[in-house]
């Protein structure tokens, strides 16, 4: 894992460890666009691939079944 790996990392994992209030900042069809980019930059295996796909993995739990991206 690299640096921008661990810095993306450390953005992403505080708001769990805070506790943090979320936000309703996406519709759904936002978030499934989101979660597909994600991907895409988290299968290219370049920088912030590890991260990309740790937040991939945390959105798309989230979201709905019915309807959600392939």
């Amino acid at each position: 894992m690299n640096e921008t790996d661990h810095r993306l990392l450390a953005l992403v994992d505080g708001v769990v460890d805070m506790d943090e209030e979320r936000l309703p900042l996406l519709t759904l069809r936002e978030a499934q666009a989101a979660v597909v980019l994600l991907r895409l930059l988290a299968e290219n295996g370049g920088e912030g691939s590890y991260a990309a796909r740790h937040l991939w993995g945390n959105l798309e739990r989230r979201l709905p079944t019915e309807g959600a991206p392939t």
